[in-house]
């Protein structure tokens, strides 16, 4: 492949990811109608992890066995935690809201850099963290598609993300993302196995709409985004990467407005773009501050 072949595959890459992890948040908001947030995050799950654990046997991953707990701690806040409060944030705000609200994970990602790893925090970062709260506070009117109880269940999804994030760091250290992305999702499923039972009795009842939904999570957001976004990372510098995350609410705003009939209110726009113009501010501060 020459080098403009793969510049093209590289942000074809990109593009699909951002694209397939805004629509999950459509999808979510359709499948929360038929499933509750723990079986929604069991089932997804599940049909990931029917990739993963292939993706681990076939490429050879392994990790130590005294890291297993510690991965698992990991799978807990980035599967566990993260997705049944997204999907429970679901039920009460749009998919839209939620997006923006998750957009913020870079902000707490710095605040928990900053706590455990010693990273640098400066005055520009400080304001940025501050404008992307405040457009929160905007999405939480209820003419946003806000509501304050679902952003608050959903802000537990930001800081598992954070969470997620800053231990992953850790980890990275000594493994690769790939390999400790596959065991996380693999391991972070085990809580969820309790609703094993109800979760398939609810696939099997439901339409086959609600099912390809959960089928497309699983799929395209789950495996194939993190996948993809790890590739783009091999040939990308993170910190201009993760600036391209910041169009996902778009997707999912459009999506929501297009597939849900969504509302979108002055109040959304503001607060996505406080949120938005918060978090890159905090992304492209060079540390000069």
């Amino acid at each position: 492949m020459s080098r403009e072949e793969s510049d093209v595959f590289k942000w074809t890459v990109l593009f699909l990811t951002v694209i397939f992890w805004g629509l999950a948040f459509t999808a979510i908001k359709y499948a929360v109608n038929f499933f509750t947030p723990y079986e929604l995050a069991f089932l997804r799950f599940l049909v990931a992890d029917l990739l993963f654990i292939p993706t681990i046997l076939i490429k050879g991953y392994r990790i130590e066995k005294r890291d297993v707990w510690k991965i698992f701690i990991l799978g807990i806040f980035g599967v566990t935690v993260y997705h049944v409060a997204l999907n429970a944030g679901e039920t009460m705000v749009s998919s839209g809201v939620a997006s923006l609200v998750i957009a913020t994970a870079p902000v707490f990602v710095l605040l928990f850099s900053y706590l455990f790893l010693d990273e640098r925090i400066t005055l520009r970062k400080v304001a940025g963290i501050i404008l992307a709260l405040s457009g929160v506070y905007f999405l939480s009117d209820p003419e946003s598609g806000g509501d304050v109880m679902g952003i608050a269940i959903v802000f537990i999804s930001t800081l598992s993300a954070g969470i997620y994030t800053v231990g992953g760091k850790i980890m990275m250290k000594k493994y690769s993302p790939q390999i400790l992305t596959a065991y996380a999702m693999v391991l972070g499923t085990v809580p969820l196995t309790i609703y094993s039972a109800s979760s398939f009795s609810k696939m099997l009842s439901v339409d086959i709409i609600p099912a390809l939904s959960v089928i497309f999570l699983g799929i395209f957001p789950t495996y194939i985004s993190y996948q993809g976004w790890y590739y783009f990372l091999s040939k990308e510098e993170a910190s201009r990467a993760s600036v391209f995350l910041q169009t996902i609410p778009l997707v999912s705003i459009i999506a929501g407005v297009m597939l849900l009939g969504e509302p979108v209110t002055l109040y959304t726009l503001s607060g996505g773009f406080l949120i938005i113009s918060g978090v890159l501010m905090v992304l492209k501060d060079n540390g000069n501050g």
